[in-house]
């Protein structure tokens, strides 16, 4: 162990610590409090033991050298949570609790490694952000009043089975981001369980169970991720495809939805192989028009181009020429699907140019109304589709 070791520790009962810059490796252990703000700058190691409880009243921890916490508790009043700005895979939050913080834990760039944390009861339980490659595996984003997990500004995490229950406004969200492996996921109970928003979004989301929220997946503002191998279901809407969004979507499971896919605003997602039975509705189009975008697309995009994460001013801007449709028909490609044997016997009936009651597109309603006038709706191509189930990939959590 290098250096002399400073141990602050206390049974029982609390004691202020007033410290503000570590100047050499800490351990903390038992019931600290801290009024102030604490550093551990660059060089220092700061450990807390198993056991442990930390608490905040106005301040915070940011870490600049080395963290090393196992099955400590970090919470606070009016605190602002926990900081790790540049740090390496050396630096571990393991099996602690984060709760009541404005930010739980907020990672700028660097590559910490945080494993089955329970984050609660924040206003964000977890960020990251500035190309962080930080690892995030088997935590657990429960009831945080704005959103669980946070990726934007080019993160490149991987988050990886964790669970995400009953956060306020997103389970997750991912804001101009790629991150190298979203899989094995659970969300319950959410709003929007994963939003996916702005160009540069498009990551492979594999493996992932979504069920009993009111919204699963949602991609928004020209994100084109790919999502495979996915189990949807159970929700309000699966999958929304909203202003200009063009995901791939392959393989999933999107069943027993009220609205299976819902697309709307000039988005052209491309459904092939998914299993899309047994919906209220298996997909339904919303002010979608290839005459509309033509028109009006571009204009409306630059009216909304100054906004970013929960409205607040991006930092860079996206050209129409990475905005704009690459569909020229006013089709969406929903070929090769499993739509479930009764669905599958009406179609054999309806042949390929029917109109299955389980979608609702052009042949259903002909125009719709925006701004003052009428826009012919889109259609869905659905032939031709498969004739038995489709194969469903176990997730890398081993989920069905």
């Amino acid at each position: 162990m290098r250096g002399l070791l400073t141990i602050l520790f206390l049974l029982l009962t609390l004691v202020p610590a007033r410290a503000l810059v570590l100047d050499r490796d800490t351990v903390w252990r038992g019931e600290l409090s801290f009024s102030e703000p604490v550093e551990v700058p660059a060089g220092v190691t700061l450990r807390v033991e198993p056991g442990s409880r930390i608490r905040f009243q106005g301040s915070g921890l940011t870490v600049l050298g080395r963290v090393h916490a196992r099955e400590a508790e970090f919470s606070g009043a009016a605190w602002t949570g926990l900081v790790l700005r540049g740090v390496g895979v050396d630096s571990l939050l393991a099996d602690c609790r984060v709760s009541g913080a404005a930010t739980g834990v907020r990672v700028e760039s660097g590559a910490p490694r945080l494993e089955g944390l329970t984050v609660e009861n924040n206003r964000i339980g977890i960020e990251l952000v500035r190309k962080t490659d930080a690892t995030v595996s088997g935590c657990r984003l429960l009831r945080n009043s704005r959103v669980g997990l946070m990726l934007k500004d080019g993160a490149t995490a991987g988050v990886v089975d964790c669970t995400f229950e009953a956060n306020g406004r997103y389970g997750a969200y991912i804001y101009k981001s790629k991150p190298r492996r979203f899989a094995g996921n659970t969300f319950r109970d959410e709003k929007v369980a994963l939003m996916l928003s702005h160009y540069g979004s498009d990551p492979v989301i594999e493996g992932n169970c979504l069920t009993g929220n009111d919204t699963g997946v949602m991609v928004d503002r020209a994100a084109r991720p790919r999502l495979v191998g996915n189990e949807i279901s159970g929700n309000r809407v699966g999958l929304y495809c909203y202003r200009r969004s063009d995901p791939q979507v392959a393989g999933n499971r999107i069943r027993d939805n009220e609205i299976g896919v819902l697309v709307a605003y000039s988005s052209y997602p491309v459904l092939h192989g998914n299993d899309l039975a047994d919906n209220r509705l298996a997909i339904r189009l919303e002010y979608q028009s290839i005459a509309w975008e033509r028109q009006k697309g571009e204009a409306a995009r630059r009216q909304e181009s100054g906004r970013g994460a929960f409205g607040s001013r991006p930092r860079q801007t996206v050209g129409e020429s990475e905005r704009r449709a690459a569909v020229r028909e006013g089709f969406i490609d929903a070929r090769d699907n499993w739509w479930g044997d009764e669905a599958t016997r009406r179609l054999v009936d309806l042949g390929a140019d029917g109109n299955p009651d389980f979608i609702h597109d052009g042949r259903d309603q002909a125009t719709f109304e925006e701004g003052g006038q009428n826009w012919p709706l889109d259609r869905v191509r659905f032939a031709p589709w498969r004739g038995e189930p489709v194969p469903f990939k176990a997730d890398a959590g081993g989920n069905p």
